[in-house]
C-alpha cells in the first residue's frame, strides 16, 4: 500500500489506509460524473431563456472557460497538499481553524443537496414512463446500488463510474447530433444575437458545479499530477455535451420543456418515440453517476475527518475492502431522509440554490487558502503550479462571489417570496457547523493538524 508516500500520513486511531489504485481515466469519470446531474438539463433551458438562440451554447462554452478557473485553483492545491480531507487540509493551512473544520462540514451539504435534488428529478422523469411505479421507490432502488457499488470497494465503484460517465457523455453527443442533422423532427435553429450572454453565461457556470468533488480521492489516485489534468478534461467533456445540448434545446419551439424532465422533450422532438426512451436511459445513467460519485468522494472526507477525530473515530475506519464503510452507511442513510422529504414537500428548489451557494462559495474559499498557501509556505514542494501568479486565484474571487450572491437570492418556491430562505438555512447551518467546531477543537487543544504529508513544515495545531 502506497497511501503514506504522496499522500497525508493516516492519523492514530484510523483503521487502515486508503490504496493507491485509480488512474486518469477514473479521475476523468468520477470528476465529470459528479457535475453531471439531472438538474443540469432544466439548467440548460434557463441559459436559453436568457440567451437565445446561438448564444446559449455560446454561454455553456464560455461558462465552461469560466469554470478552468476553479479547476487550476483546485489543481495546485492537490498538487500542494494531496489528502482525502482535501478542503480541510487546504483551508487550515491557507486560513486557519476554527473556519476551516465549519466550512468543511458546511461543505458536506452541497453533496446531500445535490442528490436530493437529483433524486426528485429522476424520479419525475421516470413517472413520464413508468406512471405506476412510485418515483420515490426508483430513487431508494438507485441509491441502494449505488451503495452496493462503493462497499465493494472504490476499484469496483471506480469501474462502476466509467461505465457510467463515458456512455452517458457518448449517449447524449450522439443523440445531439442526430438531433441537429433532423430537420424533419425540429425548425432550424435562430440565428440572431440578441439577448444576456452574460446572464446566460451566469446560469451555466451551475452546470460544471460539482467536478471539483473528485479531489478527496487524492490518496487513491495512482499520482498526483493526474488531479488536475482529469479537472481540464472534465470539463471539456461537459462543455461539449451541454454545449451539444444547448444548440438542440435552442430549436425547440415554445419552452421545450416537459415538467422537471426537459431532456425527455429533446429527444422525442428529435428522434420520435426512440429518442425519448435514450434519453430516459441518459437520465437513468445520470443518477447513478451522481449517486455512485457522491457517495465516493464524500466517504473519503467522512474517513478523514473521522481519522484525524474531528468527527466520530468509527468513521475513520476501513473494512477489509479498504473502503469506509461506515461513512458510506452514514450518507446513504441521510440522503435516502432528505430525499423523502424532498418527495413529501416538492420544495426541491431550495436544495438547487443552497448547494449552488456553497459551490461558489467553495471556489471563493479555495482561491483564498491557494493565495494563503503560498503566502505562508512558499517552499513547500508543489506537483503542479496554476499559471499566471496571482491572476487565476483573485479572478476566482471575484468571478465566484459573485455567482455566490446571485445563487442565494434565486426563487426557491417556498411560502413568502420575499423571504431570502435559502439565506437563513445557510446561516443555521454554518451556525450549527461553527458550535460544532469550536467544541470539537476545544477538546483537541495542542493535538496535530489533519493531512499533512510527510516532509511539510511543522504547524501549530488547532487552538
Amino acid at each position: 500500500m502506497q497511501a503514506g508516500r504522496e499522500g497525508s500520513a493516516p492519523e492514530q486511531g484510523g483503521g487502515g489506509v486508503l490504496r493507491r489504485v485509480l488512474g486518469f481515466r477514473t479521475v476523468v469519470s468520477t470528476s465529470a460524473g459528479l457535475a453531471f446531474a439531472a438538474v443540469n438539463f432544466l439548467a440548460v433551458l434557463e441559459v436559453r431563456a436568457d440567451a437565445p438562440g446561438i448564444l446559449g451554447p455560446l454561454a455553456v462554452l464560455l461558462a465552461g472557460g469560466v469554470c478552468l478557473l476553479a479547476a487550476a485553483i483546485f489543481g495546485e492545491l492537490n498538487g500542494t497538499l494531496p489528502s482525502a480531507a482535501g478542503i480541510r487540509v487546504w483551508t487550515l493551512r491557507g486560513l486557519g481553524d476554527p473556519f476551516s473544520l465549519s466550512f468543511t462540514l458546511l461543505y458536506l451539504v452541497t453533496v446531500l443537496s445535490v442528490i436530493a435534488a437529483d433524486g426528485f428529478v429522476l424520479a419525475s422523469a421516470l413517472r413520464l414512463a413508468v406512471p405506476t411505479v412510485p418515483g420515490a421507490l426508483w430513487v431508494l432502488l438507485f441509491l441502494t446500488a449505488a451503495l452496493a457499488a462503493n462497499l465493494r470497494g472504490v476499484a469496483a465503484a471506480g469501474l462502476v463510474q466509467d461505465l457510467t460517465t463515458y456512455v452517458l457523455l457518448g449517449a447524449l453527443v450522439v443523440v445531439c447530433i442526430a438531433a441537429t442533422f433532423a430537420p424533419g423532427h425540429l425548425p432550424p435553429a435562430p440565428s440572431h444575437w440578441s439577448g444576456g450572454l452574460l446572464t446566460g453565461v451566469a446560469v451555466a457556470v451551475f452546470i460544471f458545479m460539482g467536478f471539483e468533488w473528485v479531489t478527496p480521492l487524492a490518496e487513491e489516485v495512482r499520482r498526483p499530477a493526474l488531479m488536475p489534468q482529469g479537472l481540464g478534461l472534465s470539463l471539456l467533456a461537459l462543455a461539449v455535451a451541454f454545449g451539444l445540448f444547448a444548440l438542440v434545446a435552442a430549436r425547440l419551439p415554445g419552452g421545450g420543456a416537459a415538467g422537471l424532465a426537459p431532456q425527455l422533450t429533446v429527444g422525442r422532438a428529435a428522434l420520435g418515440p426512440v429518442g425519448f426512451w435514450v434519453m430516459l436511459a441518459v437520465t437513468l445513467v445520470t443518477a447513478g453517476t451522481t449517486f455512485n460519485g457522491g457517495f465516493v468522494s464524500a466517504s473519503r472526507l467522512l474517513y478523514a475527518l473521522g481519522r484525524a477525530g474531528y468527527l466520530p473515530r468509527v468513521l475513520g475506519r476501513l473494512n477489509r475492502r479498504f473502503v469506509p464503510a461506515h461513512a458510506l452507511w452514514i450518507l446513504y442513510g441521510t440522503s435516502v431522509v432528505l430525499t423523502l422529504a424532498v418527495f413529501a414537500t416538492g420544495r426541491y428548489l431550495i436544495l438547487i440554490n443552497a448547494g449552488a451557494t456553497l459551490e461558489s462559495s467553495m471556489y471563493v474559499v479555495a482561491a483564498l487558502a491557494l493565495l494563503g498557501l503560498r503566502r505562508r509556505l512558499p517552499d513547500l514542494p508543489r506537483s503542479w503550479r496554476a499559471p499566471g501568479g496571482r491572476f487565476i486565484p483573485v479572478a476566482g474571487v471575484l468571478v465566484f462571489g459573485v455567482l455566490a450572491a446571485g445563487a442565494a437570492v434565486n426563487p426557491d418556491g417556498l411560502p413568502l417570496p420575499g423571504v431570502p430562505w435559502t439565506v437563513i438555512v445557510l446561516l443555521v447551518l454554518a451556525a450549527a457547523a461553527a458550535l460544532y467546531s469550536r467544541a470539537v477543537l476545544r477538546r483537541r487543544a495542542g493535538g496535530a493538524p489533519v493531512g499533512v504529508p510527510p516532509g511539510a513544515p511543522p504547524l501549530a495545531g488547532p487552538k
